[in-house]
């Protein structure tokens, strides 16, 4: 079994490239690290090295927002930008030496920028894919990134033919391709063969939407290499890469979902169940008896009482967008920070999300805009042959992303309760219900989203005791504490066509 220690400094001369090459981390759902203070401590510390890289990376972007013109203040390579800046503050998790899995880290763990894998330790390269060190005067790799830019092919579920670098024309001309040689990189990999070190191996993938992901797949070894002539004649070296034994499984590797059982076919019955409501259809799909799902009034907005008066709330004075460096009221009303990333993730879960409203002056990309834009995942609900209808996404969702709200008619809690029916969908909120803290003040006037007739796509979401989805309390549009609107995030990456599950009652966290 290969441990995950590093070997001693003296032996190690890490050699480095000085050339670079997309959302915040995502945390995989993994049962099998260790629960123990040091794994914790390790863990939270790959976590915040990441937020810090990622409120950098936003104030990049917000600032060259601000001054677009100003010379040399805008890149279009904010990451590795933002990754320098937190190496200049010693903020760097700096295991040169370290062969192994990076404690903190899990298989399954998310990335969306190369400069990402830099800062924690698992890739210590911007651009090359094969990372290495020199230990007694021999390269040894510690790492690959399968980015698809080379014939690489996974022959089985657990073994890569991994295709050496080289030999490609800097200027992209074919007449300036060659042969693979044994050097660098290809020799890091045959050495390795020959020691059996293990090799961390992150995989790229590339969505529909064009967002990219590094997924870190876990350890391999390398079992065989030869050469053979690629499609230019040129002669490419291939290395083939075993999958450690033991290790959990990642669902998505090659081919962008898990591999599924068969299924019976599934029919669409009602092409579009909230009547062109939605900016995407929401169909309803049934592969066991042609059902379509109970009549209900889709509303795209909460109905509230009749004396119910919204007033909306003074706005931020952002017309560039707001941020965490500013003075921006919103901002400071959340605490200081804005709880979504730059590409829309909710990075923080709070009582309370003040998002910019209809008063602010920032446009409608602003950072502190994200769920009143609405979902942009095309859900549809489905029917199971034991529990009913539920919902699923026909797209990958990633961790911390808006999914969709929960929307209905809002009745008072004491006065109107008798009317739901306690086997359809509602929601309790209050005014100071605490999410993260998971509890509420019993004396306050309390109300629920009855969504048994007049509601939405969220209605068909159902009770699970393990979410992927976590509640969020957002206002925006009034100021009224007691009537929040409620939003469902992602808690963990979704994978196309996976049920979507919230516990709508217990305490409930990201990963």
């Amino acid at each position: 079994m290969f441990g995950n220690q590093p070997l001693g400094n003296h032996d190690v001369e890490y050699e480095s490239s000085s050339h670079g090459t997309k959302r915040s981390f995502e945390v995989a759902n993994s049962t099998t690290a260790s629960h123990d203070n040091t794994a914790t401590v390790e863990r939270n510390r790959v976590k915040e090295t990441l937020k810090l890289f990622q409120d950098s990376y936003n104030k990049l972007v917000h600032e060259c927002k601000r001054n677009p013109k100003q010379e040399g203040h805008c890149t279009k390579r904010f990451d590795m930008e933002a990754a320098n800046c937190l190496k200049k503050k010693g903020k760097y998790i700096f295991s040169p030496n370290h062969f192994g899995h990076i404690p903190g880290i899990k298989i399954g763990d998310k990335f969306h920028y190369r400069a990402e894998l830099v800062i924690v330790g698992l890739h210590l390269q911007y651009i090359s894919g094969i990372a290495y060190v020199t230990l007694n005067g021999k390269k040894i790799a510690t790492s690959v990134v399968n980015s698809g830019r080379y014939e690489n092919e996974a022959k089985t579920e657990d073994v890569l033919i991994y295709s050496g670098q080289g030999g490609k024309s800097k200027l992209g001309l074919s007449a300036n391709i060659s042969d693979q040689e044994l050097k660098l990189g290809n020799l890091a990999l045959v050495n390795s063969k020959e020691v059996k070190y293990p090799i961390r191996v992150i995989q790229k993938i590339t969505r529909v939407n064009r967002d990219v992901e590094f997924v870190y797949d876990g350890l391999y070894v390398v079992n065989n290499y030869w050469q053979e002539r690629g499609h230019d004649r040129k002669l490419v070296f291939k290395f083939e890469l075993h999958r450690v034994q033991n290790q959990e499984k990642v669902w998505s590797v090659n081919g962008g979902g898990p591999r599924k059982k068969s299924r019976g076919r599934e029919c669409c019955v009602v092409h579009d169940i909230s009547q062109r409501k939605e900016k995407m259809a929401v169909r309803a799909v049934n592969g066991l008896d042609g059902e379509k799902p109970e009549k209900f009034c889709y509303v795209t907005e909460n109905m509230y009482p009749g004396w119910f008066l919204k007033i909306e709330r003074g706005g931020c004075d952002c017309a560039d967008g707001c941020s965490n460096s500013g003075q921006c009221g919103c901002v400071l009303r959340n605490g200081g920070e804005i709880a979504y990333s730059e590409k829309g993730g909710l990075v923080k879960q709070k009582g309370v999300i003040y998002e910019c409203g209809p008063s602010c002056k920032c446009p409608p990309s602003c950072m502190n805009r994200v769920s009143q834009l609405g979902s942009r995942y095309q859900l549809e609900v489905y029917k199971t042959e034991s529990r009913g209808w539920h919902v699923r996404s026909r797209s990958y969702i990633s961790s911390g992303n808006f999914v969709c709200e929960f929307v209905g008619k809002l009745i008072h809690q004491d006065k109107e309760t008798s009317k739901v029916d306690g086997g359809l969908p509602s929601f309790l909120i209050s005014k100071s219900q605490n999410i993260n803290e998971g509890r509420s003040d019993e004396s306050e006037t309390r109300f629920i989203i009855d969504a048994s007739k007049v509601g939405n796509v969220a209605r068909f979401i159902s009770y699970s005791s393990s979410p992927n989805l976590v509640v969020q309390r957002v206002l925006y549009d009034h100021d009224d504490e007691r009537m929040p609107h409620v939003m469902f995030f992602a808690a963990k990456s979704i994978p196309p066509l996976h049920e979507i599950t919230c516990d709508f009652d217990q305490k409930m966290t990201m990963d």
